[in-house]
């Protein structure tokens, strides 16, 4: 295993990293609906950029929807040269357990939640 696994409670400390980089493996509608914040989505484009940072090595860090499917792109990038690869343990359902089991601002951007509770001076006349 040329990567390391990360776990949820260390995700905090991961993201404080100059340069971390966090793919996010899921669907896209998955990834549209919510993602941890400043994640990619991987495709063709974002695969060829980070290719060209890996001389940079920045820590990156993949995560899908159970931490299984992410192992493998794990491995497939630090074949690439990086050598600080982390897959999240458990992966996205994980992390989004341990954003709501510690109700501590989540940084999980979800487009629609800021919808949801706008603010609608209309109900109140």
């Amino acid at each position: 295993m040329s990567y390391k696994d990360l776990h949820v409670n260390q995700v905090d400390h991961f993201l404080e990293q100059a340069n971390a980089i966090v793919i996010d493996v899921r669907d896209s509608h998955s990834f549209n609906s919510e993602h941890i914040k400043g994640a990619l989505h991987i495709d063709g484009p974002t695969m060829g950029n980070l290719i060209q940072h890996r001389k940079k090595n920045p820590p990156v860090l993949v995560y899908c929807y159970h931490g299984n499917s992410s192992r493998d792109m794990a491995e497939m990038i630090s074949h690439f040269g990086f050598t600080n690869v982390s897959n999240l343990v458990g992966g996205w359902e994980a992390w989004k357990n341990h954003q709501m089991l510690n109700k501590k601002n989540s940084p999980v951007y979800n487009p629609q939640f800021s919808a949801t509770f706008a603010y609608n001076s209309s109900l109140i006349n």
